[in-house]
């Protein structure tokens, strides 16, 4: 009787242990897939963060300009200030000032530095460099492709197979906040 009972266990064993390894198999699939989709968003990040740079970027310059003129005190060089603070944290949090409150922020300046008296390296700055690289940032269109990129990547996710990638530890794509209020406004 012994005998027959183990005879009987051995289909048994062999099924759970396919099942097993077909479950393996599918959580092991669905984390390779979508983590090769997460690694094709982060081109897309890549871009909006190069962008945020360049906002950055066109941020310091201008302030440095403005420094030789103006003071923190001075209401448009703060609300400039401020869009950069937002704009290096958006490293990290990816939320920024909104490209067209900087792009307000910086023309603001610009114009109140070009009414006072420069030497003529800073007058090319203030009328044309610095309105041309603060124009340009408002060109680039990388957070709205992102955002599509990862609104359609989660929408995804709430497939079978994105069950079970996030069981394996993938998670959703956070999207990026390009439209955060500066704290002087």
């Amino acid at each position: 009787m012994a005998e027959k009972v183990k005879k009987s266990l051995h289909p048994a064993i062999a099924c759970a242990l396919m099942v097993i390894m077909l479950c393996c198999a599918l959580l092991n699939g669905a984390h390779k897939a979508w983590t090769k989709e997460q690694n094709a968003l982060e081109q897309y990040r890549a871009a909006v963060l190069e962008s945020v740079q360049a906002r950055v970027e066109t941020a310091n310059n201008l302030l440095t300009v403005a420094g030789r003129y103006t003071g923190a005190s001075d209401p448009l060089y703060a609300a400039v200030q401020s869009d950069l603070r937002s704009m290096e944290n958006g490293k990290t949090t990816f939320s920024v000032v909104s490209v067209q409150q900087f792009h307000d922020d910086a023309q603001a300046l610009l114009q109140s530095l070009a009414q006072r008296q420069a030497d003529g390296r800073d007058n090319m700055y203030v009328t044309q460099m610095l309105p041309q690289a603060v124009d340009m940032c408002l060109s680039s269109d990388s957070a709205v492709a992102y955002n599509e990129a990862a609104a359609s990547y989660n929408e995804r996710m709430h497939s079978f197979s994105g069950l079970l990638a996030r069981w394996t530890g993938v998670s959703y794509a956070a999207l990026f906040n390009d439209g955060v209020q500066s704290a002087t406004n």
